[in-house]
């Protein structure tokens, strides 16, 4: 991502990044490294001061000294430079480019110093030297030192987050060595061509005013108030900050000594040489023990992540048997969930379907897809109170704890099955996290039938319509609502049975079976109780009205059945009606009222009903 930056009054593009990139002039300093600083720089310190009061006293003339030291300053010099610019190509920061363009500057005004100083390539110097050449950019070198410094702090201040984009920074990189490049080259041409011209400042061996006071100690000053600054600024806090602290200590003192009477081949032009040799190598010294401790430290790197890559290696292939072996036990799993008799679903923990094997479909005559809700699917399953899909709704919402509940459908054919279904939270024994919940439907159809279901008409027997019962009771105290209970007795049933046998008298049974169904319809549940005693249930009690609407529908549709299989019939009806709660508030008690009430109506004639309370 590119952005622009003001750089100068300019529009710069620039380049954020959210990843930090660490390099050698961003990385903190320890306080063993910070300590080693302060230890060079005190030495050096000690010894230039030491040399003071002797810096006049001559030596022995060593004529490649000058030329040894140097020659090792400039190499060390345009190495850092190049260090240098390499971190720039990392982090694109202008003020590293500015340090690099330092150090390259300081190393060619070095090397410009050692061609035209007299006696080292020629008699006078090279490029029409004279005696004032070498001076002259002695002072240039100096003094442009301390300035780049104060150039890199100023940038560092101002735009230190600013990072230029890749094609920026190679154009600032371009421009920053032109600059050098000409910089040096006019300095070294004003020093050269121009040498008659310009100010005498070294005169048969010693320093005029004009040198001590017009030019040397307003250089000492620069770098003084550079260093100070650049260490308050930095607090040696960095590898690279702590060691040009030391750089700057050593110009500054190397232009001292020099103040102070270190002419050639005295005790202070050694050891101004000496801190010119510290100057240059301070930093560059500083880098490589960083880079070699991050050499180390990747190396140790690399040999961990060989190991670790050793050992992801048998873990891969360790994971892959694990991988086959549970594919293997999942196919395992799968088969068996497939062959069991009970359909089964899996859901997540919000009721969505991810797995049922085939016999679902085969149950409930429709299949269930991956991805749907199970409370649709179970839409037209009935439970005791309501559907299966409100129970199931019910569960997923907290208000329902785990379930066993048996449900009805009717299949295509118009029968009605009957199941069981429950439901099982799956979740890890550790830590109790939920997974999701597994549902097992399994047909119950002929025990159902066999042991709630009466064998000859097909009705709820006496067991069914107690637990019914109990359950409607139950509910209606709840609720506050009105049920009611009719008992049925029919009239001439013997008669069918003595002339008529009792084959026919089954297959009347079975005929008035299908008009009770015909005429209570939703409105109630009917069930044979014994011989020919039948209870129909009518759990949703509109009104007094609708009872005696159901019980003359009853008696009306009795009384039409005159023939069954071409043998002619004559039954007919006497029913007794009991409401809850106002005939009892017990299953039992209800039941002996209807009873009640229903022999009342035969002593009324029978082929009647009569409602307990009314008689």
């Amino acid at each position: 991502m590119y952005k622009k930056s003001r750089m100068g009054g300019g529009m710069i593009p620039t380049q954020t990044s959210k990843i930090t990139v660490h390099n050698l002039l961003t990385t903190p300093a320890n306080r063993s490294q910070r300590r080693l600083a302060f230890l060079i720089g005190a030495i050096v310190c000690f010894i230039s001061l030491l040399s003071v009061p002797l810096a006049r006293i001559k030596l022995s003339e060593l004529q490649a000294y000058q030329p040894a030291i140097l020659s090792t300053v400039i190499c060390f010099e345009f190495i850092t430079a190049y260090v240098l610019y390499s971190q720039f190509r990392i982090n694109r920061t202008p003020s590293v480019i500015v340090l690099a363009a330092g150090y390259l500057f300081s190393g060619g005004m070095n090397l410009m110093y050692v061609l035209t100083f007299p006696g080292t390539v020629t008699s006078s110097g090279l490029f029409h030297a004279g005696m004032q050449t070498a001076p002259w950019i002695y002072l240039f070198w100096h003094a442009g030192f301390p300035v780049a410094i104060f150039l890199y702090m100023l940038l560092e201040y101002k735009w230190k987050d600013v990072q230029l984009s890749p094609q920026m920074a190679r154009y600032v990189s371009s421009l920053a060595l032109l600059a050098v490049v000409r910089i040096i080259g006019a300095s070294t041409l004003l020093a050269t061509y121009f040498h008659d011209r310009l100010p005498i400042i070294l005169r048969n061996g010693n320093l005029p005013p004009l040198f001590t006071y017009g030019i040397g100690l307003p250089i000492v000053a620069i770098s003084l108030i550079a260093l100070v600054v650049f260490y308050r600024m930095s607090r040696g806090s960095t590898v690279t900050a702590a060691w040009l602290c030391v750089a700057l200590l050593a110009s500054l003192l190397d232009v001292t000594i020099v103040l102070c009477g270190g002419s050639r081949f005295s005790v202070g032009w050694y050891v101004a040489k000496w801190n010119t040799f510290v100057c240059a190598n301070a930093v560059l010294l500083g880098m490589i023990y960083e880079f070699t401790r991050m050499y180390i430290s990747m190396t140790e790197l690399y040999r961990k992540v060989t190991e670790s890559e050793n050992q992801y290696k048998v873990l891969f292939c360790e994971s892959q048997q694990a991988e086959h072996q549970i594919a293997k036990q999942n196919e395992i799993i799968r088969q068996m969930l497939e062959s069991s008799q009970e359909a089964i679903v899996m859901c997540d923990v919000d009721g969505t379907v991810v797995f049922s094997n085939r016999r679902l479909e085969q149950l409930f005559e429709q299949p269930l897809a991956n991805g749907q809700k199970l409370a649709e699917y179970c839409v037209n399953m009935h439970a005791a109170h309501g559907t299966l899909a409100e129970i199931i709704e019910s569960y997923f919402n907290g208000q329902l704890e785990p379930f066993r509940e048996r449900i009805s459908t009717v299949t295509s054919d118009g029968k009605t099955s009957y199941y069981e279904c429950y439901v099982s939270p799956l979740s890890v024994e550790i830590d109790g996290t939920l997974h999701g919940h597994l549902f097992g439907f399994y047909n119950r159809t002929d025990e159902v039938r066999m042991a709630y279901y009466d064998e000859l008409t097909g009705l709820p027997n006496r067991r069914f319509l107690g637990e019914r019962l109990k359950q409607v009771l139950e509910r209606a105290k709840e609720t506050h609502t009105l049920f009611s209970v009719f008992f049925m007795d029919l009239d001439g049933f013997k008669q069918v049975n003595d002339t008529l046998g009792h084959e026919m008298g089954d297959r009347l049974l079975q005929e008035i079976a299908g008009v009770l169904q015909g005429c209570v319809g939703s409105d109630g549940i009917c069930a044979r109780w014994a011989g020919d005693e039948f209870i129909v249930l009518v759990e949703n009690m509109e009104s007094k009205e609708k009872l005696i609407e159901i019980a003359d529908t009853i008696i009306q549709g009795i009384q039409t059945l005159r023939e069954i299989d071409g043998m002619e019939v004559q039954v007919t009806t006497s029913i007794g009606v009991a409401i809850y709660p106002k005939d009892g508030v017990e299953g039992k008690t209800l039941l002996q009222h209807a009873d009640q009430a229903m022999y009342e109506a035969k002593l009324r004639g029978k082929n009647n009903w009569c409602i307990s309370g009314s008689i």
